[in-house]
């Protein structure tokens, strides 16, 4: 069954974000499917509202526009001409007048009154998802250009969760709603040490992982906290060139700001914190990194190398200069590991300009996996990461592990669960979930889900998460 996108009433948009468009089969054929931008490409599963624990949305730039979009959907009218003109990039405004504007919130406002269900900033943009009038769902997506102005918004209908019968019909959902999936759902073996596949597809897809990347980070933190580099109470230095886009908040802190290793590695993973995570890296250094990759299992250790960080890959994605660069490098595999390559790739990253965290708007809202602009594993590479941060979990150095893997679940259901470990991620035209998951009767699965496409065409996360509820739900129903 192929669930699509229904329009609704208007789509606003200069710089599409998010569009009803194509994307591929793994034949390179062109197939209508519903195109959702994803939660942050340093993200995880967005927290659903409640009465008493409402999404928050932090005082960065996207978020101050968001609020005011937010704040236009229930007024009674506005915005006006100059308002426009001061809160929309001119690219916009040639598509959409200023003096127009006000008549297209109108009809927004006929949709609502709008509540706000979830809520992820990614880079330079957001997304959340809106209930409407009758208890209709909505897409709110948002971009910023380099002056922090609107360059993009979109409004529209949610893509409808499939309803999962059984767990043998999640792949089948994961590779309908995008060009290239991979699904896992594996029980652990008594030691631990194996995954052991109960459903799967797509185990050798070397996909993007978006922020998933970050539990290497964190295997790495902890090797080096065992080796007696680090403290977890140690204090770590905010400075200017370790910023990066959100998600996160970290970076709208000024320089020379201190945090604790344990509270940069909480950042990173509770609330996918880009800086907090650059942070982190600049303290162990990639190397280490790169060889916690390694450690962890993963199988094909050197497509992940360079090994960059979150600021890198934004500069490298979000400059077109750079991003041709890049590609010209890299050629049109994205996993290509010819020795030779990554040798021109880690020369180019150790020579990158200064950044002022400026972006292009247009290379923001495309896809930038397919040039290699992003971190790759298969579904039991991530397995493999999952049970190697249990094992260490267990040791001195890598005692607040599970605290940290557990601050968010990724997951609205708890019966039967007495511990979830989770990472997730995306960027435009993916997204990524992995969680270990372990039960009440000692029973441990690991489930990673992958979705990528080449045409930017990803599920929204509601729907992605709304997936692995059922998956989980029914492992748990099995037992």
């Amino acid at each position: 069954m192929r669930h699509h996108r229904y329009p609704m009433a208007l789509i606003i948009t200069a710089s599409l974000l998010l569009s009803a468009c194509s994307s591929e089969t793994d034949s390179g054929e062109s197939t209508t499917t519903p195109s959702a931008e994803p939660v942050g490409s340093a993200s995880g599963a967005p927290s659903a509202s409640t009465d008493t624990d409402p999404p928050t949305i932090p005082d960065s730039p996207v978020g101050m526009q968001v609020r005011w979009v937010l704040d236009q959907l229930a007024a009674d009218d506005g915005p006006d001409e100059e308002e426009a003109t001061e809160r929309f990039a001119p690219e916009f405004l040639a598509e959409v007048p200023a003096d127009e504007l006000a008549a297209t919130f109108d009809q927004l406002r006929a949709l609502g009154p709008f509540v706000l269900e979830t809520y992820q900033e990614h880079g330079p943009g957001a997304q959340g998802d809106l209930t409407g009038a009758a208890g209709q769902e909505y897409l709110l997506s948002i971009s910023l250009d380099g002056e922090e102005r609107i360059a993009a918004l979109l409004i529209s209908g949610l893509t409808p969760i499939p309803e999962l019968s059984s767990i043998e019909d999640a792949p089948g959902a994961l590779s309908e709603a995008g060009g290239r999936s991979a699904f896992l759902l594996a029980e652990v073996s008594e030691d631990g040490s194996t995954c052991r596949p109960v459903v799967e597809d797509g185990a050798d897809q070397l996909l993007p992982i978006g922020s998933i990347f970050k539990l290497y980070v964190l295997g790495a933190l902890v090797q080096a906290i065992d080796d007696g580099d680090l403290t977890w109470d140690e204090e770590l230095t905010l400075t200017e060139d370790l910023k990066s886009l959100p998600s996160g908040t970290l970076q709208n802190e000024p320089a020379g700001t201190q945090v604790t290793v344990r509270e940069a590695a909480e950042a990173m993973i509770a609330i996918s914190d880009n800086t907090a995570t650059d942070l982190l890296i600049d303290a162990v250094g990639r190397a280490a990194v790169e060889r916690a990759v390694e450690a962890m299992g993963h199988g094909a250790p050197e497509v992940t190398m360079p090994f960059l960080t979150t600021r890198e890959m934004f500069q490298l994605s979000y400059d077109p200069d750079l991003f041709e660069e890049w590609q010209s490098v890299t050629g049109e595999d994205p996993v290509n590991a010819d020795p030779e390559v990554s040798a021109a790739q880690r020369e180019l990253v150790e020579s990158l300009p200064e950044w002022d965290l400026g972006i292009d708007p247009e290379r923001a809202a495309s896809v930038s996996w397919t040039a290699g602009l992003d971190w790759f594993a298969t579904t039991q590479d991530l397995c493999a990461a999952h049970l190697y941060l249990q094992r260490i979990a267990d040791t001195d150095a890598g005692a607040p592990v599970t605290d940290i893997l557990g601050m968010n679940p990724g997951l609205s259901t708890s019966e039967g669960i007495e511990q979830v470990a989770f990472k997730g991620g995306s960027a435009t035209g993916e997204i990524a979930g992995s969680w270990h998951i372990g039960t009440s009767d000692g029973t441990r699965y690991v489930l990673v889900m992958q979705v990528a496409s080449r045409q930017g065409a990803a599920p929204d996360a509601r729907w992605f998460f709304g997936v692995a509820d059922q998956v989980v739900a029914l492992a748990l129903a099995d037992r």
